[in-house]
């Protein structure tokens, strides 16, 4: 194979970058600091908290992206929504078989409450849940459709088509999270919801692959609209911390929806585009990004993590020692996670979930036939 034929490892990084993100992200999520028990002591961590939920959702709309430029203009098989829920299938089983026949369940007890515990002794359809997953399949069953809307709208059209459902699923779900209250109406009254705006996410990513001109194609420009915006961002973080309900405002916005972090990833995503390199080893790290995700995202693990392992609120009261320990932990999982990924699935694994996906896949070829 060609050089030139080889994957561009600026995506890859981008890839490595978005789910590191996504796992600084959970260190505040699902981490011990409540946003809730707002106190003044805390505020300037709460502005890293603040940041880091930003920073984690914009690695997932970036996540979906990159997806999305090597999908855009590509046929559909069944292929990659099957090796998708098998894969999420070993480790959502392989983990709750550990944790339920290795490890002493007693004493992890202090984990769930009575509806916890119903989950974790009935797993089914699967021990634990992924939303990223359901909409990502959601978005490869849709692909067709997509696809063929990409290939015969003029550019004039897709923009009103990307215009559009930014104003039905980014600006009215915003205003009406800062303007709440509103009689008879809910966000997915306009269609909304955390897998279906993917969708978005894939027309973005193909509009950048399709049409994007002089002024996109600029890294140098689109390097510095990335900054400006991940600056306005923290600027939003810092003035709106100033009282705690200014703060739980804030938490409302800063959400899958919001234009800033949808903006900051356009810019993101068209810079990474825009720089051409190729590294073996980004490479090799990047196709272990979505087995770090379902390894330290499970439902159970995250609580073992974040919640028992490691107590943030307890270095709350300075926001360099929380800083500090949201990058070096986040840091931590990621790399453990990742050498769990390497082991157990890449290097046992991939090669039976691979047989399987073939073999289900010529199956359903075969019904849709007839």
């Amino acid at each position: 194979m060609g050089k030139k034929n080889k994957r561009n490892s600026s995506f890859e990084l981008l890839r490595i970058l978005s789910m590191f993100a996504i796992v600084v992200h959970h260190f505040a999520m699902h981490g011990t600091l409540n946003p809730i028990l707002y106190k003044d002591t805390f505020a300037k961590s709460f502005i890293v908290y603040d940041y880091l939920i930003f920073l984690g959702r914009l690695g997932v709309v970036l996540f979906v992206m990159i997806g999305a430029y090597f999908l855009c203009d590509k046929d559909f098989n069944f292929k990659r929504p099957i090796n998708l829920i098998l894969t999420t299938c070993f480790y959502s089983y392989l983990i709750y078989f550990v944790l339920r026949h290795v490890a002493h369940f007693k004493s992890l007890n202090i984990l769930f409450n009575n509806e916890g515990l119903k989950a974790f002794w009935f797993p089914i359809p699967l021990p634990s849940g992924y939303w990223f997953v359901g909409g990502y399949i959601v978005l490869l069953l849709l692909m067709p459709m997509l696809n063929t809307t990409i290939k015969y709208l003029k550019k004039r059209e897709f923009l009103f088509l990307i215009f559009t459902l930014i104003f039905f699923w980014v600006l009215i779900p915003t205003m009406m999270q800062i303007f709440p209250g509103k009689p008879d109406m809910a966000i997915d009254d306009f269609g909304y919801s955390h897998g279906i705006i993917f969708i978005l996410f894939y027309f973005m990513a193909a509009y950048l692959k399709k049409y994007a001109g002089s002024f996109l194609n600029d890294f140098r420009k689109m390097g510095i609209m990335a900054l400006l915006c991940l600056i306005l961002a923290l600027l939003v973080c810092c003035f709106t911390l100033q009282g705690s309900q200014m703060n739980m405002i804030l938490a409302g916005v800063n959400a899958l929806y919001n234009p800033l972090t949808i903006m900051t990833a356009f810019y993101i995503f068209a810079f990474f585009k825009n720089i051409k390199f190729y590294n073996k080893f980004i490479n090799y790290i990047a196709n272990s990004m979505f087995g770090i995700y379902l390894i330290s995202d499970n439902t159970f693990v995250r609580k073992l993590i974040w919640q028992v392992c490691i107590s943030s609120k307890d270095v709350a009261a300075s926001w360099l020692s929380y800083f500090g320990e949201a990058i070096g932990y986040s840091l931590l999982i990621f790399i453990v996670s990742l050498l769990l990924d390497i082991i157990f699935r890449r290097m046992f694994f991939e090669k039976l979930i691979n047989k399987i996906t073939l073999f289900l896949n010529e199956k359903i070829l075969e019904i849709v036939k007839y």
